[in-house]
């Protein structure tokens, strides 16, 4: 069993599923990738399980993504999660203001974004779904049931735990339609109240699921290995300068010398001198990055 995986079972006769995700070596990469403090890295590790654990209903080649705004000391927060099991992710803060803040106090006036990203097609764009709530809630996990509850109107019930370098959670959803036990629901939720945060920390996934539903009909599916994984390349970066136009890299140029680029997901840096800009402006291009939102861009400087 990898240390970083997803492992999803369901539970027939209550029409219900239960997701678990463990992140050891993502989380570490991710915080590796920039400096946090203590509250804003345990949000992120939250998001970062919260994302895979949504990715596990994702029945298509794509992503989700899960978004934080808001108007206080935490900016933005972003993670997401392909169907392949790659993750990654960033915060956009204030420092002068972060430091000892809780959940509430950093989410005030906030918005809660979840993304559903079809990937394209051979003929056709990307499909995207999107639903969009009120940052609401005094945790994390609160704040996930709220958006299941306005948005996807579906019992949904979650536990996040995070401590040093580890991060996991485990989530129970109802799912649409009777369940052929009546009172299934309330069983399992009795069930999974007794889930400790040591032990989502401690035990892998499949062992939970037994020690938590032993007694019940289920069926377990493979487990899913997770990892680090950012699209940033080379490539897609001289799409972005190109939709710059000459004006904006002359003008650049004209200041530093050379146009720097970096990814603020992986902190990967890309530099182009004078020969790469003018090489790239008057080149054919080989095509175009599909349309993301504004913030999964690279930022050029």
């Amino acid at each position: 069993m990898t240390q970083d995986h997803l492992q999803r079972v369901l539970l027939e006769q209550a029409n219900a599923r239960c997701v678990v995700v463990h992140l050891d070596s993502v989380y570490q990469e991710v915080l590796a990738r920039g400096q946090y403090p203590e509250n804003v890295a345990r949000m992120l590790g939250e998001s970062l399980v919260v994302a895979a654990l949504c990715s596990s209903g994702v029945k298509f080649s794509g992503r989700i993504s899960l978004q934080l705004r808001a108007s206080g000391a935490l900016k933005l927060m972003m993670a997401d999660c392909t169907d392949q099991g790659g993750l990654r992710g960033l915060v956009r803060f204030d420092e002068t203001e972060v430091e000892g803040r809780d959940f509430s106090s950093l989410t005030q006036n906030g918005v809660l974004t979840m993304t559903i990203e079809r990937a394209q097609e051979a003929a056709g764009k990307p499909q995207t779904w999107q639903g969009i709530v009120p940052l609401e809630g005094n945790s994390m996990s609160e704040a996930i049931g709220q958006y299941f509850d306005r948005s996807e109107q579906l019992p949904t019930r979650l536990k996040l735990s995070v401590s040093g370098s580890q991060a996991a959670g485990v989530l129970l959803q109802r799912l649409p339609g009777p369940a052929e036990d009546q009172d299934g629901w309330n069983r399992l939720c009795k069930l999974f109240e007794t889930t400790e945060s040591d032990e989502l920390l401690d035990t892998d996934a499949e062992t939970l699921l037994h020690r938590l539903f032993h007694q019940e009909q289920r069926r377990l599916y493979p487990s899913r290995p997770l990892e680090f994984y950012c699209p940033c390349t080379r490539e897609r970066v001289v799409s972005v300068l190109r939709g710059l136009g000459q004006d904006e890299l002359e003008s650049i140029l004209e200041t530093q010398g050379e146009v720097d680029v970096s990814c603020e997901f992986c902190n990967q840096k890309y530099e182009f001198d004078r020969l790469d800009i003018a090489q790239l402006l008057h080149s054919p291009a080989s095509g175009s990055i599909d349309e993301r939102d504004e913030d999964d861009q690279p930022t050029v400087h």
